[in-house]
């Protein structure tokens, strides 16, 4: 034993460093067996392993075994040499194989031969269940210690046993990395499909078409508005319901980052590339292969980095900052603007074969004051989304409110609404927000219209759109019901509702 115990040592520490250096299992289990044959002269080694579903057990990884051979190596349990220690989950040793009637010699590799030859049979046990055996063959010496080498075979079983525990759990947080994944995109998808988007106005409609139209191609979209109007949401929508939907969607807001830095974003750079540079970076062109590069605010870029977009609009490739390497770039293109392009061309601001090359595919985001008949439908839909975040029953808006809400002018458009009906519910203290609720550029406004502009008859209507408004939300938009609760009759009520502009679908 004292003249083995040096070559045992190096053993355990080369199949130590084996399954530290790759996470690869079939790998791994190569280099013991290889090692098992260098060091103890073990040849022949099979790593088995149990399928509970079928109770069959293969040899998933084998040295000195051609594929045939391995194939041919299947047993169930109970069966053969291999079956048995499966079976009771004890070491077995064959002195000589030709000499048990328990040797199957079913891989066909072992030829006739004089000399003696020794198996070993070890179990590979996860967690107190045999799930395999570990086996190789021995040509016999005069004197072998059968009991010193099962020992070992016993000790690195175990260390195979924690490696295939490593690799199932490795794999267990694969699949759910991978299927959180799948979830995570498919929630974006529903997300930001078209019809999540707020609006039933004719210029939103005409948006819904536009983007319908051109999702499916892979065209540079140039998404022109205000600040505020919901560029980033048409550049979600085409990006989810394209064929590059299960890609990276890759968003740039070029006015939050200096020029120094953007290019190095966009492009990535090599180390050494500049001061502070220690490592390579991976740019966003990089990172959205395959996927979609939005780059919000593109009026704000320089002239130097306008040329090098256009030689990634143009010919699909680019190189990292410092770097020699020209990299492909299978990315489709969005880019979002408040700025007058135009204007910016003719004051040499702008490069004028850029502008072309994004303006394939235009589409214009109206104003919210353009869109008058949104402005409920986005007020209640932020009244339920705060409303939730604040754990808050407030449940609609008041005439007066909703009167002021669409009178003003909104320069701030949908961003600036949203803001003001999270700040209303925060202050709102009952289960109806109230034009006092609203922020005060929304009162300064009411408050510079001319006093008594509202006739007693018009407060009347007011107050009688109002009823109606809170009786058909309470029937869920269905007439006939809110008619009964008001005491009127449909055709009165259907008259009404006319007459008021009211919506009830949008009720409901």
């Amino acid at each position: 034993m004292a003249s083995r115990l040096p070559k045992e040592v190096e053993l355990l520490s080369d199949i130590s460093k084996a399954l530290a250096e790759s996470l690869d299992l079939e790998l791994t289990l190569e280099s013991i067996l290889r090692l098992l044959e260098e060091h103890m002269r073990l040849r022949r080694g099979t790593i088995n392993i149990l399928d509970p579903d079928t109770e069959t057990i293969s040899i998933r990884v084998a040295h000195g075994l051609s594929e045939t051979s391995k194939k041919l190596g299947t047993y169930r349990i109970g069966e053969g040499i291999t079956g048995l220690v499966v079976q009771t989950g004890k070491e077995v040793v064959v002195p000589d194989i030709n000499k048990d009637p328990r040797f199957l010699h079913r891989t066909g590799t072992r030829a006739a031969s004089n000399k003696r030859t020794s198996f070993y049979c070890v179990p590979i046990k996860l967690d107190g269940r045999t799930i395999g055996a570990f086996s190789a063959d021995k040509e016999a010496g005069r004197v072998d210690d059968f009991e010193a080498i099962l020992q070992m075979l016993n000790i690195i079983s175990t260390m195979i046993g924690q490696a295939v525990k490593q690799h199932r759990l490795i794999e267990s947080d694969r699949r759910q990395l991978h299927d959180e994944n799948l979830r995570l995109r498919q929630e974006l998808k529903a997300k930001f499909n078209v019809t999540n988007i707020i609006g039933k106005s004719n210029a939103m409609q005409q948006i819904y078409r536009l983007i319908e139209q051109v999702a499916e191609s892979n065209a540079t979209v140039l998404i022109r508005g205000e600040s505020g109007t919901g560029k980033d949401l048409v550049a979600h929508a085409i990006h989810y319901n394209s064929l590059r939907a299960s890609k990276p969607f890759i968003k740039v807001n070029c006015t939050a980052l200096p020029e120094t830095l953007l290019e190095s974003e966009l492009f990535g750079h090599e180390k050494g590339a500049f001061t502070g540079a220690t490592e390579r970076k991976i740019g966003r062109f990089e990172r959205a292969q395959g996927g979609t590069v939005f780059l919000d605010e593109i009026g704000d870029f320089s002239m130097q980095l306008q040329v090098k977009l256009l030689r990634v609009i143009q010919f699909k490739e680019f190189e990292r900052l410092g770097g020699t390497d020209t990299i492909k770039a299978n990315v489709r293109i969005i880019v979002a603007t408040h700025k007058d392009l135009e204007e910016e061309i003719k004051n040499r601001l702008f490069r004028e074969d850029l502008y072309y090359r994004i303006n394939v595919f235009p589409i214009f985001m109206p104003p919210l004051r353009e869109r008058k008949d949104d402005i409920i439908l986005l007020a209640d839909h932020f009244l339920e989304k705060y409303a939730r975040e604040n754990n808050k029953a407030i449940n609609r808006i008041s005439t007066p409110a909703i009167n002021m809400l669409t009178s003003y002018h909104w320069p701030g458009n949908v961003r600036e609404l949203e803001n003001a009906i999270e700040r209303a519910v925060l202050v709102c203290d009952s289960d109806v927000i109230r034009s006092e609720h609203l922020p005060p550029s929304l009162q300064m406004a009411r408050r510079d219209e001319p006093r008594g502009a509202m006739s007693f008859t018009e407060i009347m209507q007011n107050k009688e759109r109002e009823l109606i408004i809170d009786a058909l939300k309470r029937a869920s938009g269905q007439q006939r019901k809110a008619a009964k609760d008001l005491g009127l009759t449909e055709r009165i009520l259907g008259y009404k509702i006319r007459k008021y502009g009211i919506y009830p679908r949008h009720l409901s």
